[in-house]
């Protein structure tokens, strides 16, 4: 099978300055092995808390919940481990917490969704 990864990304405006990608890495060793064992695919989307400093606080599935093989879980535990962000800004300029939406779609055959700058696609 071919190992590609195609990554595009767009913060959802909620502060003045959204918070930015800064770490946001991801391909196809970080496949969830139970997921790629079973072979489960599909999308998980998910909203990200993102503290002042920068760091992933929170991570809320808001589709995909129900895939087998823990697909989800492991998908915000690998934002929340590994990704950071330059936190978002006030209109002051001060360092707040924001929110990004994003969504994974793991593939192992299916064709990766269009890009729509929301989604990184993860082909096995």
């Amino acid at each position: 099978m071919s190992r590609r990864a195609l990554l595009t990304l767009a913060p959802l405006l909620l502060a003045a300055s959204p918070p930015a990608p800064r770490v946001v890495k991801i391909d196809a060793a970080d496949y969830p092995a139970a997921a790629a064992e079973a072979g489960v695919e599909g999308n998980v989307r998910f909203d990200l808390e993102i503290d002042a400093k920068g760091k992933v606080a929170g991570c809320t599935v808001t589709a995909g919940g129900d895939l087998p093989a823990g697909l989800a879980a492991d998908t915000c535990a690998l934002a929340t481990k590994r990704w950071r962000f330059d936190p978002a800004r006030d209109d002051a300029g001060a360092k707040v917490p924001g929110r990004l939406p994003y969504s994974i779609a793991w593939r192992i055959a299916l064709p990766c969704p269009r890009p729509d700058g929301q989604t990184i696609c993860v082909f096995l």
